[in-house]
């Protein structure tokens, strides 16, 4: 590997695949004192990620789902890391690239995987008759699917397996569903007594904890097989259950197998004494997905946390090209376990505590550990060190053609005849025929990034600007995109040009659009910015403000991804508004668009940047009719409401307050409903204005439209509830 020149900007990535308990302990502490000249990228396909030592009180009722998972977009938001939501399936060790399903790859300098286990099904009928608990990332919605096969059911469940996982499970099951008689609980071992390696005095209390939720403990029973009614031992006794829940030994997850990377026998990443793949040393994997050769620990919680440190210092050494540090990990810790109740067992070098005040402190140790990762505190301008050197601006700050060119190259482009991309060919501008009788329409749109996940990025990008083409009733035919890559060493730009160009020509192709050429430029952020070209019949465009009175208006996407954006910027949005938002953003309006072609809707206009009530105004305008909201029917992003309680709002709000002095609103509405009213929307719905009868056939062509009002003969806006 040749020396590489020094750059003082974003020089190197590294990226974590899993959202494990390491990985974001390492990212806190990278939030804190980030590595120069390094980007970190997270890779989860949740996210939210549960914490494992709190999920027994989960299942207890002792905690609610969001007490118990950290918020992993909020987290990597507030240390600068950038967060791409999507399940890994594989890598590359040797190009250094991990793909993503449904997505471009994403490259990178150094790797760590820390993606957890699989249960392990290999006892013959486990994966058609057994639920696995793990992957603990998604033990959520095992659980919720339990609750609600438990309602009104009888007969007997067993829990698997009778170490600590095993114990505080069917524990918890059996608190929570204590007052249904009907149900049984079992727990099921092989040995001959629960907490094998655990001190007698904590086996003696987990087994009159067990007898005291009327567990029923089958020891020494070998599992040979399952099936529909329960399980068969190897010596062929059977036990009758309805439901079999796996809590044994972990498996490894089947796409590292074929990674590359050295595994063990039983398919875990092998790593030495730092935690580096014993194959490829810029790999390091860690928690559960890992077996460290040098020093081999079972698959807990508790060592995952102890590796962290370990894994943030050797990371920030190989950037620094220092020395690593050999991992030395605890033989003696505090163990608490929960027995169901809000009561616990602990021991640490050979002493031992029960009762309810150890709960207490197993919660109160949890807990802050969920609030430092959760509420990490005001964002800090944690930003990478800018680079002092001087970057040019114009026609200088063009990305370099050998940067681009394999980039394009590996473009696929949706073939349109009459469109001559001059994309990665030396032309100066791209050719277009318009088709007989039809009217060419063009349109531009673009924005800075938001977000640095680029594949997601991208997509919303052309979904922006093409809206304006749907709404208007013409066929996207071609586009042409400018991209302008934050300042970085040119290997990171040609990862983010390809990733972005990758996304942005995917989503063109989805919607049948040819990628007709752009520019690629640098400068100080990301931006994105596409010229949209469309053709359309002279007779068959809809006009953004020609409404009749008695139309109803129509909605397309809830609203809130204005402050939505805004919170998250300063990583105070939940998950499940993000999440929400993003998927929002990334569905197109071309299907509400065909829909609408089978109708004649008198007036169609995108709620982008004005609001909705900006927006509205716009269509009204010229025509002396005005409009009438019904606050309770327009629909909300998931958080959108909560954010605006909060105070969230974009810094375009104050500049469209302006238009709330034309509304006639009633004096008690919710203000924070009104204010989402103005929220600027990124690939935001269509307002559509149509008679009721047309109205009727669009709601049963397009579900998810939603009527909000309709045109009245007074001039304005008058909002009710």
């Amino acid at each position: 590997m040749g020396i590489e020149a020094p750059y003082e900007g974003i020089s190197r990535d590294i990226v974590f695949i899993g959202g494990g308990h390491t990985h974001v302990l390492v990212i806190k502490q990278l939030g804190m004192n980030p590595i120069p000249s390094t980007r970190i990228t997270l890779i989860s396909e949740q996210t939210l990620t549960p914490y494992s030592g709190m999920l027994p009180g989960f299942v207890a009722g002792h905690y609610s789902y969001l007490d118990t998972h950290i918020d992993l977009n909020r987290l990597c938001q507030w240390a600068n890391v950038r967060f791409i939501r999507g399940t890994a399936t594989g890598l590359d060790a040797d190009k250094k690239q991990v793909f993503i399903d449904a997505q471009a790859s994403i490259s990178y300098d150094q790797l760590s995987i820390d993606v957890g286990s699989t249960p392990d099904l290999t006892v013959p009928g486990a994966s058609e008759h057994a639920v696995g608990v793990k992957p603990v990332s998604q033990f959520g919605a095992i659980w919720n699917r339990l609750l609600e096969s438990s309602a009104g059911a009888s007969g007997d469940w067993g829990v698997v397996g009778a170490g600590a996982g095993g114990v505080e499970l069917v524990l918890a099951m059996a608190h929570r569903l204590r007052d249904k008689r009907s149900l049984k609980f079992h727990l099921i071992l092989s040995g001959a007594h629960v907490l094998p390696g655990y001190p007698d005095k904590v086996v003696k209390k987990a087994e009159a904890a067990l007898a005291n939720h009327g567990v029923t403990v089958h020891s020494g029973f070998r599992v040979a097989s399952v099936h529909e009614g329960g399980l068969i031992s190897n010596g062929g006794a059977e036990i009758a259950l309805s439901k079999s829940i796996w809590c044994t030994g972990a498996a490894a997850p089947v796409w590292l197998a074929d990674t590359g990377l050295s595994v063990s026998e039983r398919g875990f990443i092998e790593v030495n004494e730092f935690l580096q793949s014993v194959s490829h040393p810029n790999v390091f994997a860690v928690g559960d997905c890992s077996d460290m050769l040098s020093d081999p620990r079972p698959k807990a919680g508790v060592y995952a946390v102890r590796q962290a440190p370990f894994l943030g210092r050797n990371l920030r050494a190989i950037a620094s090209q220092g020395s690593l540090q050999p991992v030395k990990l605890q033989s003696d810790f505090l163990s608490l376990l929960s027995l169901g109740d809000r009561s616990a067992v602990g021991c640490r070098s050979g002493w031992t505590v029960a009762g309810k005040w150890v709960w207490k402190l197993k919660d109160s140790i949890d807990s802050k550990f969920m609030q430092k990762l959760n509420d990490p505190g005001d964002k800090k301008a944690m930003v990478a060190a800018a680079s002092t050197q001087m970057h040019c601006a114009g026609c200088g700050s063009k990305l370099g053609p050998d940067l681009i060119a394999g980039n394009l190259s590996e473009l696929s482009i949706y073939d349109r005849p009459a469109v001559q991309p001059a994309l990665g060919r030396a032309e100066d501008a791209s050719l277009w025929q318009v088709a007989e009788g039809k009217l060419a329409v063009q349109s531009i749109d673009g924005f800075r990034s938001f977000n640095d996940d680029y594949w997601r990025f991208g997509k919303i990008c052309v979904n922006h600007a093409l809206s304006d083409l749907y709404a208007m009733g013409a066929t996207p035919i071609s586009a042409q995109v400018w991209v302008n890559l934050a300042h970085a060493h040119p290997r990171i730009q040609k990862r983010d040009h390809r990733l972005l160009m990758a996304s942005i020509a995917a989503a063109l192709e989805e919607q049948q659009v040819t990628l007709a050429g752009g520019h690629s430029s640098e400068g100080t952020e990301t931006h994105v910015a596409l010229v949209a070209n469309g053709e359309i019949s002279k007779d068959s465009i809809w006009r953004k403000s020609a409404v009749r009175i008695g139309d109803k208006l129509i909605l397309t996407k809830p609203l809130g991804t204005g402050l939505i954006l805004a919170a998250d910027m300063q990583a105070k949005a939940p998950a499940a508004a993000t999440d929400t938002a993003l998927a929002s953003m990334l569905q197109s309006n071309a299907d509400i668009s065909k829909c609408l072609r089978k109708l004649t809707p008198s007036a169609v206009t995108d709620v982008t940047g004005f609001g909705l009530v900006g927006h509205l105004l716009e269509m009204l305008s010229g025509s002396g009719l005005g409009a009438k909201l019904r606050l309770g029917d327009i629909p909300l992003l998931t958080g959108a409401y909560e954010l605006s309680r909060l105070g969230f709002k974009s810094t375009l709000y104050p500049h469209l307050q302006v238009y709330l002095h034309q509304c006639d609103m009633q004096s008690d509405l919710d203000q924070h409903v009104v204010d989402i009213l103005l929220d600027p929307q990124t690939s935001g719905g269509l307002l559509i204005a149509m008679n009721a009868s047309q109205a009727k056939q669009l709601l049963e062509l397009y579900p998810a439209a939603v009527v909000i009002g309709e045109i009245i003969d007074t001039a304005g806006i008058e909002i009710s509830h």
